[in-house]
């Protein structure tokens, strides 16, 4: 088998699943039947995916969520900062307050909290894009199998 990195913590473990190996041609048909997978494991796939995609629109709603919440703290923060900045920089404008503002070790963390809450974001909606793909591939993949047993 071999190893990948588990995406929850880090640890190089060993593949759940056997990659294709890439000398097909020095394979008998035993060995390439062994690569394609069976009616029913091609069905538990598919029944597998479909639980998965019907999760996928509470954990985006969730990450979003934490998105907006992220803004507004980023918001608030700077907020205060340039309210706090106006009373040193009464001459200062709007937009030089804000550019000020953003050295504050409060604002940093409201952005840094920002940035991650958009980047978990982007990468469920990349996740939710891919069981989508997934989804099709292997209801083709079954109607196929269907076809194939008639």
């Amino acid at each position: 088998m071999s190893e990948y990195a588990d995406p929850s913590n880090g640890e190089v473990v060993e593949s759940p699943m056997e990659l294709v190996p890439l000398n097909l041609g020095d394979m008998d048909e035993n060995q390439i039947a062994a690569l394609i997978p069976t009616p029913l494991q091609a069905a538990a796939a598919l029944q597998k995916a479909r639980s998965v995609n019907s999760r996928v629109p509470g954990k985006l709603d969730g990450y979003r969520k934490e998105l907006q919440t992220a803004e507004r703290e980023l918001k608030l923060a700077v907020a205060l900062e340039v309210k706090s900045l106006r009373e040193d920089h009464s001459k200062a404008t709007l937009s030089e307050l804000r550019e000020l503002a953003t050295a504050d070790d409060r604002v940093q963390r409201a952005l840094d909290a920002r940035d991650t809450a958009w980047l978990l974001f982007e990468y469920a909606k990349d996740w939710a894009k891919a069981i989508a793909a997934d989804i099709e591939l292997l209801r083709s993949i079954n109607a196929n199998f269907r076809m194939e047993h008639r």
